[in-house]
């Protein structure tokens, strides 16, 4: 019996980055009410934007080694990681910068 696997890698960089951005937004809208004290993210987006972007590059790379060892196709994010890393971190900066003005 063989499972198949191909797909998966793309929708876990999809999610990863969803995460990243989502788990921003979170952390940045509960504090719009409270301008006058921005929290560590609104302060920081460029820094957070560069932990998103690590983030989601460690994983994909750690993804697309476990399915070479298995000998399963790759996704694109996973050919790519340094390529989706930066979108990560792009849209983590954008979404931090256009929810604090």
């Amino acid at each position: 019996m063989t499972f198949r696997t191909y797909g998966k890698g793309v929708k876990a960089a999809a999610s990863l980055m969803i995460l990243s951005v989502g788990m921003t937004t979170a952390s940045v809208l509960p504090s719009l009410a409270d301008a006058a004290h921005p929290n560590v993210i609104q302060r920081h987006p460029t820094a957070t934007g560069v932990a998103a972007g690590a983030g989601v590059h460690h994983a994909l790379k750690v993804s697309a080694a476990n399915k070479k060892r298995h000998h399963q196709k790759l996704s694109f994010a996973e050919r790519h990681p340094t390529m989706s890393g930066i979108a990560a971190a792009v849209g983590t900066h954008h979404v931090i910068k256009h929810s604090t003005h």
